[in-house]
């Protein structure tokens, strides 16, 4: 019996459900949100059209399945990079920016999977946990970061981050920017180094004297 026939029986007496979303992941990372479907999925784990359906009723089911490891690595992946920054508020925050970046960059996916339409049911309990683990990872950094006593300011500050190291990988790899002879460490960097700048400037309005009337 060939490796491979071993292991597409694998795939339906085994965890076939890991290897769908592991097969999900890969073709979002290749087409996107808009090219995925769980016919595409079932092809390339080569098993029937009909099998995701044992463990994923629609294409959602499955799209949330793959969006909660998206959110759980890129979490896990934040604080990782905040603990390796040291001491420094600043630092803190703006190594999170940068591991985004970066994972955005290898994995091709990142915060426009998590706002696709539909998830807001209450069926996709797991993926919801998964968004509220990425949000407390990163709001106490941004609070110990911002320099403001005011929550509302932290909260902007929290859009600006995410949106800057969302965007910053998102025209890289779409090829908006040249890229040529680019490493994952030099997008990390750069990353990085933009949110310092957006974090040192926040910083600096909140320490500012209000204008005199």
């Amino acid at each position: 019996m060939s490796d491979s026939t071993t292991a597409r029986r694998g795939y339906h007496h085994g965890d076939l459900r890991a290897r769908l979303v592991h097969e999900g992941l890969e073709l979002l990372a290749e087409a996107g949100v808009s090219g995925f479907s769980v016919a595409k999925v079932a092809a390339r784990a080569h098993v029937s059209s009909a099998a995701p359906y044992r463990h994923f009723p629609d294409r959602e089911s499955l799209l949330a399945a793959c969006a909660t490891v998206v959110v759980g690595r890129l979490a896990d992946r934040m604080a990782e990079a905040a603990d390796a920054a040291g001491d420094d508020p600043v630092e803190r925050l703006a190594a999170t920016a940068g591991a985004y970046a970066r994972y955005v960059a290898e994995g091709r996916v990142g915060m426009e999977l998590l706002f696709a339409p539909g998830f807001h049911e209450p069926r996709f309990r797991d993926l919801h946990e998964g968004t509220r683990k990425f949000f407390d990872t990163l709001l106490p950094l941004v609070v110990a970061a911002s320099g403001s006593d005011e929550f509302a300011g932290a909260m902007d500050l929290l859009e600006a981050h995410v949106s800057l190291a969302h965007g910053y990988a998102t025209v890289l790899i779409q090829g908006s920017y040249p890229t040529a002879g680019r490493r994952p460490e030099d997008l990390t960097a750069l990353a990085t180094e933009a949110a310092r700048n957006l974090i040192t400037g926040e910083r600096l309005r909140h320490a500012a004297p209000p204008a005199a009337p």
